[in-house]
This record gives C-alpha cells, sequence and structure tokens, in this order.
C-alpha cells in the first residue's frame, strides 16, 4: 500500500504539472473548470487543482485500490519476483493517451486522468494476460467503495456539488446525483492501480487458503517421512 500510494502520488502529481504546460485554458484544469473547492492556504485555486488535501488524497487512494483486491479474496502477494512475467510501458502508454485526449480536445483534464488510466489498465493487461480478472474486480470494487463513500459525503454536504462542481466541459450525465466523471475517475483508478505492484514487481497473488493447504501438504509429508 505504501509503495502504490507513493507511486500514485508522484506520478499523478508529474501528470497534473504536465497538464499545466500543455494548456493555460482555465476551463480545461482541474480547477475552476472542474471544480472549485475550499482548500487550506487555497492552493487549489493558485495551482489550479493541486492542494495538500489532493496529495493526501493520491497517496490514500493509490494505497487503497491496490490492496482492496487482495483483501476481498484473501490473497497475498508474492515475495519471490518472476523474470518472465513482463513490465515496462505501462505507465508511458497511459501518460501518451491520456495527453492526446487532453490536447486534440477541448475537454476538461479530468478526462486525462481517466484515458490514462484506462490505457494504463490496458497497456498492463496488454503484457500480463493473468492480471485480466485483478484489473477489472480491482476497478469495480474501488469504483463501489468510491461510489458509497461519495454519496456518504452528498447526504452530510448536500450543497457541496451545486456550490463547487463546474461541468461545463463534461458530459453533464449524473448517476445517483454523482457526474458520470467520477465513477469513469474511480473505475480506471482502480483497473490501472489494483494491479500496479504485482505488474511492476513481476510477482503473482497467492490465496492464504492455497498458501495454507500448502503448508499442510508439506508438514503432513514430513511427517510421513519421520514415520
Amino acid at each position: 500500500m505504501a509503495y502504490s500510494g507513493l507511486l500514485y502520488l508522484f506520478y499523478m502529481t508529474a501528470v497534473f504539472l504536465l497538464s499545466r504546460l500543455l494548456s493555460s485554458d482555465p476551463a480545461k484544469a482541474i480547477t475552476p473548470g472542474y471544480w472549485e473547492p475550499p482548500s487550506i492556504l487555497n492552493l487549489n485555486i493558485k495551482t489550479g487543482g493541486l492542494g495538500i488535501e489532493d496529495a493526501l488524497y493520491m497517496f490514500f487512494v493509490g494505497g487503497i485500490a491496490a490492496a482492496l483486491y487482495e483483501v476481498v479474496f484473501s490473497f497475498r502477494v508474492s515475495k519471490k519476483s518472476n523474470k518472465h512475467l513482463k513490465k515496462d510501458y505501462a505507465l508511458w502508454v497511459g501518460l501518451l493517451a491520456g495527453v492526446l485526449v487532453f490536447v486534440l480536445t477541448p475537454i476538461n483534464a479530468v478526462y486525462l486522468f481517466i484515458f490514462l488510466q484506462l490505457f494504463g489498465a490496458v497497456a498492463i493487461v496488454w503484457q500480463r494476460r493473468d492480471l485480466l480478472r485483478h484489473a477489472l474486480l480491482g476497478g469495480a470494487f474501488f469504483m463501489i467503495l468510491y461510489a458509497i463513500l461519495f454519496l456518504i459525503f452528498k447526504a452530510l454536504f448536500p450543497s457541496f456539488l451545486n456550490n463547487y462542481y463546474h461541468l461545463e466541459r463534461t458530459s453533464h450525465v449524473w448517476l445517483f446525483g454523482i457526474p458520470l466523471e467520477e465513477f469513469l475517475y474511480s473505475l480506471t483508478l482502480g483497473m490501472m492501480w489494483a494491479p500496479i505492484y504485482e505488474y511492476a514487481h513481476q510477482v503473482k497473488d497467492r490465496s492464504n487458503k492455497q498458501q495454507s493447504s500448502g503448508h499442510r501438504r508439506v508438514f503432513a509429508a514430513v511427517g510421513g517421512a519421520r514415520r
């Protein structure tokens, strides 16, 4: 979780800074083009969408998205890397795809993150077919968790979306009172980041039950040999 959280923090911060270099149009920036929430030291408005809260958010969601699949299915990440398991360019593929969408269209920067994560996930699965289920279910689980927490937040602060969201260059589609882009962002985040540790470290998940069963077989064999 620590590795994945830090990686997401540094990677997405770099992507955000790149987006600011590629376009100075305020409507394409996260702030104020997508939303304009109050923030500590008013950094969101000063930077165009990157504040202290955003840094904390990126660290925590990166860690949660990476670990959620293992928690649900009681998997443990193998400690042994396998050099035959491919890794390399998924982060670069995602970055290139997101930048092209951002530069060639007038849509908001939130789509830069969505397409970056979508194509990054596709690149991971293309190289590691064994991570397809991990990516799809990891994305679904994180989107569901994200939506539940969003609905709780919306119930606590019912006027927040109307006061601080500016969706001029988005789809204008709402699901359960939440912008469609929030669902797409959380889904693609989970799809790319759920398997990111396994991909980057060239390892696989192992079931705790399988591991315990394997230990029992070893102990039984040793006991039989002793007898």
